[in-house]
């Protein structure tokens, strides 16, 4: 009897070893086209990441991209596309848009795939709701008939996709109630304008806001944010090569604003490192207050209306030292996703009301798709369903 004991546990502790052992091999998929037409191939997703090669990578057709989606048993799959700088993943609600060079792709109850003219160089992409659809903005290049500079937005709607050129372009825009901003540059490319372009009606339109001209050697360092009254970025350079200043321009009178907002050691390495880690998401929007996150993980409240800054929280210093760093904001909560070669990647949940960190989560098999031989970069970042 005791023999057939200590048998049956030899057994089940074999199997929990054969477990451990073969399930982390089952955690990468390589997924196809077939795969995402599963209605249900969304149900389980969590967390949506998108890495792709850079334009340079791409000059002879050998560029490509991955989307990677991470279910709830953390457990990945990746979905290879061509390559495209700067490209977008986005997700609204229970559908997710992607897209490369050449093709966007939809998620919803299976997939829809649109070809479109090729694309250089992605900008940003959003959700319209009047239209319940999509949109996407390219820079787009160089115009030989028009003799200038061309950006293209495509806009999800009536069962297809709508294609609009602005010849213009774009340094840094943002998104709000259904009207994209843009900061272009002025003709003597001493300035820039910024641009309201109503996306949310079929016959795109746009107008110019106002001007405002910058000092030589300043940078515009994030994305645009946007409320009911303002439009706001971060520069850096405009009053002295270490300061980042938040530059606040009023909707409808079009005055411009400058508030400071952080000074560093005036010396090039601490300048390099203070630049924001993540030119798309490292400045936004949230309850009344803007937040600004620097290269050294320090996130920066500012209040909307004083332009008056204090210290929110600070990213986990370890964690700053990993190779591909992203952000994203769901509900009340900042995530924040790190990676090494070769190491776990993992995302840590801030509380935006507390600034604390309230949960961390591991995923394994990053590695599998991105090494240091992929030569992808980490261009956007995507939280599906709250932990």
């Amino acid at each position: 009897m005791k023999k057939w004991m200590i048998t049956i546990a030899m057994l089940i502790l074999a199997g929990v070893a054969l477990f451990v052992f073969i399930s982390p091999l089952k955690s990468h998929k390589a997924v196809s086209q077939q795969d995402l037409r599963d209605p249900d191939f969304l149900v389980d997703k969590e967390v949506l990441l998108y890495f792709s090669s850079s334009a340079d990578q791409d000059a002879f057709g050998g560029g490509k991209s991955y989307a990677l989606f991470i279910s709830q048993d953390g457990s990945l799959s990746s979905f290879q596309m061509k390559g495209l700088e700067l490209g977008s993943a986005k997700v609204h609600g229970d559908s997710v848009m992607l897209e490369d060079k050449n093709t966007i792709f939809t998620i919803k109850n299976g997939l829809r795939s649109y070809k479109r003219a090729y694309q250089h160089t992605g900008d940003s992409a959003g959700f319209l709701h009047k239209t319940n659809g999509f949109y996407t903005l390219y820079n787009s290049g160089y115009d030989k008939k028009a003799d200038g500079y061309r950006s293209e937005l495509y806009r999800q709607m009536d069962g297809g996709w709508k294609k609009d050129v602005i010849p213009y372009y774009i340094r840094a825009s943002g998104f709000h109630d259904g009207a994209i901003y843009a900061l272009v540059p002025t003709d003597d490319e001493k300035g820039y304008q910024l641009l309201q372009i109503q996306a949310d009606q079929k016959k795109l339109t746009y107008h110019t806001i106002t001007e405002w001209q910058y000092r030589e050697g300043a940078s515009v360092e994030s994305q645009l944010a946007v409320d009911d009254q303002a439009v706001y970025a971060i520069v850096r350079g405009q009053k002295a090569r270490n300061l980042y200043q938040m530059v606040k321009i009023n909707k409808k009178s079009g005055k411009v604003e400058l508030h400071d907002i952080a000074e560093y050691k005036n010396d090039e390495q601490t300048i390099y490192s203070s630049m924001p880690f993540s030119f798309k998401k490292s400045f936004f929007s949230y309850d009344g207050y803007l937040y600004f996150i620097d290269g050294f993980g320090k996130a920066y409240k500012i209040d909307e209306k004083t332009g008056k800054t204090s210290n929110a929280f600070n990213l986990s210093p370890e964690k700053m030292k990993a190779d591909f760093k992203e952000i994203t904001l769901k509900d009340n909560s900042l995530y924040f996703f790190t990676y090494t070669y070769n190491q776990p990647a993992t995302i840590e949940q801030y509380s935006l009301k507390t600034g604390k960190k309230v949960k961390e989560k591991e995923i394994r098999k990053v590695k599998d798709v991105v090494t240091p031989k992929s030569h992808l970069k980490l261009y956007d970042f995507e939280v599906m369903k709250g932990f």
